[in-house]
Parts: C-alpha cells; sequence; structure tokens
C-alpha cells in the first residue's frame, strides 16, 4: 500500500506492483505510509481520496505466482506451505479465531498426505509444464486450502473459488468479517458481495499498466503528460516472475485452463478475462 494525501494504492502481488511503486516513488508522491500488500484501515476505505490497485488475468497471475516459487523460493507462500508443514503459520487467527482453531485438525490431515520432496521437485525447473500443471491442480485443491492459508480456509471460499479470489476480496474488499464467516458459500454470493463490499475506484490492468497508471494520474490531475512519460519511459521494469521464453499456451493444458476458469469465476466475470493465446 502506497498512501498519500491525495490517494491509496493497494497493492496484491503478482499483478505489476512493483512497477506502480517505483513510479509512485519516481513520480516525488511524499507518503504517509508504504507498506507492501496491507488492506487500508476504515478510514482510509471511507474516505474521499482516490484508492487504484491492480489486477491482472488469472491464467497469467497463477503462472507468474508458480514462478516466482521457482526463483525466490524462500519469500514465496505456496512454496513455504507446499513444502513443509508449519502448524503454527498462517491459520487465520485474526480473521476468524475459532474456525482456525477447527482448521487446524484438517490442516493436519492435508500435511499426512504430502510428499514434501516431490513437492520441492514441482519447483525445480522453471520450464517445466507438467511440473506447472501438478503444481495448479494442488493449488487449486480445496483438501489442501488448510496449508495454504488458514484464513482462506476458514472463509469456505476453497470449496468454490481460488486463492486469487480469496486475496482479490480480502485486499479489495471492505467488510472483511463477513468474508470470514464462512456464509459466502457460492461463486454467486460471493459476486454479490464483491461488488458491493469493493472500495476500489479504479484497477489498473497488468496487460496494459503503463497506460492504466497513466491514464488514471491524468484523469485525477495528479501528475502531468510530459513528466509521466519521462518517469514511466525510464522506469524499471515489472517484476515479472515468468520466463520470458515462457508462453501461457505451453504451460496450460485443457483441464488445467479450465481449473482456472472454474475457481476464478469472480475475477474472470468481473473483468472480462479470457484465456489468449499466444
Amino acid at each position: 500500500m502506497f498512501l498519500s494525501d491525495e490517494f491509496v494504492y493497494v497493492d496484491l502481488n503478482k499483478t505489476g506492483s512493483v512497477s506502480v511503486l517505483n513510479w509512485l516513488h519516481a513520480l516525488e508522491f511524499p507518503p504517509r505510509q508504504v507498506t507492501h500488500h496491507l488492506k487500508p484501515d476504515e478510514a482510509i476505505v471511507s474516505s474521499g481520496i482516490l484508492k487504484f490497485a491492480t489486477i491482472r488475468n488469472p491464467w497469467d497471475y497463477y503462472l507468474s505466482l508458480w514462478s516466482y516459487g521457482v526463483k525466490r523460493k524462500r519469500k514465496s507462500g505456496p512454496y513455504l506451505a507446499l513444502t513443509r508443514f508449519r502448524p503454527l503459520k498462517s491459520r487465520g487467527y485474526t480473521q476468524n479465531p475459532f474456525r482456525a482453531v477447527c482448521g487446524f485438525v484438517p490442516a493436519l490431515l492435508a500435511a499426512a498426505r504430502q510428499d514434501w520432496t516431490a513437492n520441492l521437485h514441482l519447483y525445480a525447473d522453471p520450464n517445466n509444464p507438467d511440473a506447472f500443471r501438478t503444481w495448479l491442480r494442488k493449488v487449486m485443491d480445496p483438501k489442501l486450502a488448510p496449508l495454504l492459508s488458514g484464513a482462506y480456509y476458514s472463509s469456505r471460499l476453497h470449496s468454490h473459488s481460488g486463492l486469487y479470489s480469496y486475496r482479490f476480496c480480502n485486499l479489495y474488499c471492505a467488510g472483511s468479517k463477513t468474508l470470514h464467516s464462512g456464509h459466502l458459500r457460492d461463486p454467486q454470493s460471493l459476486a454479490e458481495w464483491a461488488e458491493e463490499n469493493c472500495y476500489i475506484d479504479r484497477f489498473l490492468h497488468t496487460e496494459s499498466l503503463a497506460a492504466d497508471f497513466r491514464s488514471v494520474m491524468l484523469d485525477h490531475r495528479l501528475a502531468r503528460a510530459e513528466t509521466l512519460d519521462t518517469v514511466i519511459g525510464a522506469g524499471k521494469p515489472m517484476n515479472a516472475s515468468r520466463s520470458a521464453a515462457a508462453k501461457r499456451s505451453d504451460f496450460y493444458d485443457m483441464e488445467t485452463r479450465q481449473l482456472v476458469a472454474d475457481r476464478e469465476s469472480l475475477i474472470i466475470n468481473r473483468f472480462g478475462y479470457e484465456f489468449m493465446e499466444e
């Protein structure tokens, strides 16, 4: 999160946030607070300042998340969750203490079924489509949700929606208590809740990040066009985890394409994303 007197940028990981933060620093906005992947408090959410965020095609998001785990293992949440059992980490006690305790036994059972050595091999080669597909099926498996995130599991979104949709709702929507109550038990109720509670005014799409950023800055008179040309043109590149040689269509087969389509319908339908051949 980059908070200034005029706006707040809320950054979801693997959506181009490194570039946006670089641009904001280069434009020399005086920040009141800069903290990665932090949700603004209720006072900021209900304030009149501009609130913008980044979003990414779900198929690209998961490929980037896996690639990041291959390259930056100890900084990747799914890598840590799938390669060792951490019984006291990321259980979701803050969001829903009762359900966090209830989720401990399912986490133990999920851990007992894991081959941790085999999971390590899923992160051995960034150009291995089979490893990515196996990894994706694990990340999308509702039975493994207690390992990935206790808060995700306690929300019960794991029964019908993917980790990306949960992260979207948790970071970009108000009403965290309802999100973690376990009452949003199907995609339709989740979509309706997200539509009502999403507090973001503008979304920057990773696929058109520079153009979208420029548009927000100009529309809200936060920067001049010539300054933006200089900053965006000279800015550091995105922290793209995907290999430059990798093609989306090389990694996804029909099964895994459909898996993302089914589990990430919230984001796909809201933003009109499709699987694009490269």
